[in-house]
């Protein structure tokens, strides 16, 4: 397997259908039973006594290095939908934003000047992919559209299975697109034509979206919400080794829940891959062997340091891992049960946001709150980290590029 990174057809026929969950709805279960009774009635062992969990008062910090806003921008309408997820994609010194509703737009990332807007005329619940040359969505009713990075203008526009809820991934003249049933297909980026499709079978109930598949010269890897990590051959899309990282267990549908919606990281000829409800855990590139794994739990989207692994967990606690050994350095829960996202790195600090609107500024080495500031809008994950600025979309509606002083 060459282990070069990229930059950034039907389903099987005993699939069954899948329910899908918010990831922020599932603070307790009486919350996954408030949001989706229906579906819930057919389950076991939703409890109507457990409250739900407060977010954790903000204290008063040594505010060192609060982020600096260079500027912000419209992102579209609202993403009122704990189903939408739509976080930006940068493409050769563009941000690049969309909406539910397929309003598509291109900024400069230095200066914040609009350079183009499009309309997909289509529902999006996730963001898109991109090379220097083009920015890729796929919708939900699993139309996949590649348009011009530098103008907006539709390149072709091809449809898979079913919806798509994964950012496609663009890379090495190919994208890889997930979609809700579990297959993956690979389109040839000149033109969009299929060059395979292969089907995975999925859960009876997962969270909402799904983790992006990793493009390498010679292979695709992908994490599954049943909680398998497989790579595939990129000539025809037939497994060359699976690692499954954690079983599901457990009495019901909700405790057996270990999607891998966390996009899988890769270095130094290392996987590095984390369920939600399971396990967090390192993997040879070579042969798919276990290097190490601990128990854990998350589904935002995780940062590589040099010697560190950045993730935080289900409960908003924020870790340091050991890429070495899988130990704890540190852990920061003064973030917990506020719908931290994932951690990005920015002038040697971390920055993490979450849902009222807050940036919270890291140091790597002890895990210290060192900064922080407000905007309007809870923030999406993952916020993009990209030539010395970081670019986050809230709620609202809103991007905003910023930086670590």
């Amino acid at each position: 397997m060459n282990v070069t990174p990229a930059q950034h057809s039907t389903a099987h026929p005993g699939a069954r259908p899948t329910v899908i969950l918010g990831r922020n709805a599932l603070v307790s279960r009486i919350a996954v039973c408030l949001l989706i009774p229906a579906a819930l009635a057919l389950l076991s062992g939703c409890s109507a006594t457990r409250e739900f969990v407060k977010p954790t008062p903000l204290t008063q910090i040594d505010n060192r290095f609060p982020p600096k806003i260079e500027w912000q921008a419209s992102a579209g309408d609202a993403q009122s939908s704990e189903l939408e997820q739509i976080a930006p994609v940068e493409a050769d010194g563009r941000v690049i934003v969309a909406d539910p509703h397929g309003q598509v737009f291109a900024y400069d990332l230095k200066s914040g000047k609009q350079l183009w807007a499009a309309d997909l005329k289509a529902g999006l619940s996730v963001g898109g992919g991109a090379s220097d040359n083009m920015v890729v969505f796929g919708t939900d009713d699993g139309k996949v559209f590649a348009l011009a990075a530098d103008t907006g203008k539709k390149l072709w526009q091809v449809q898979v299975s079913t919806a798509v809820e994964a950012a496609p991934s663009v890379g090495h003249h190919d994208i890889a697109v997930r979609a809700k049933d579990g297959s993956v297909t690979l389109l040839k980026a000149s033109d969009g034509s299929t060059i395979w499709t292969i089907s995975h079978n999925e859960p009876a109930l997962t969270l909402q979206g799904q983790s992006r598949a990793l493009l390498f010269p010679d292979a695709v890897a992908v994490g599954y919400d049943d909680g398998e990590f497989a790579v595939l051959s990129r000539a025809d899309g037939r497994i060359l080794w699976k690692n499954q990282v954690t079983l599901p267990t457990g009495r019901t549908d909700i405790d057996r829940m270990v999607d891998i919606d966390a996009t899988p990281l890769f270095g130094d000829a290392v996987f590095y891959v984390m369920t939600y409800q399971g396990r967090l855990a390192a993997i040879q590139a070579q042969g798919g062997q276990t290097l190490w794994s601990r128990k854990f739990s998350g589904y935002t989207d995780m940062s590589l340091g040099k010697n560190a692994l950045y993730v935080t967990d289900a409960n908003g606690v924020v870790w340091a891992i050991d890429r070495r050994t899988g130990e704890p350095l540190w852990r920061q829960a003064a973030l917990s049960h506020r719908g931290v996202t994932g951690p990005v790195q920015d002038h040697g600090k971390l920055v993490v946001g979450d849902n009222q609107g807050y940036l919270h500024v890291l140091d790597p080495e002890t895990g210290a709150l060192v900064g922080r500031t407000q905007v309007d809008g809870a923030i999406i994950d993952p916020m993009r980290a990209e030539q010395n600025a970081v670019a986050a979309v809230t709620r609202d509606g809103r991007l905003v590029v910023f930086q670590i002083p």
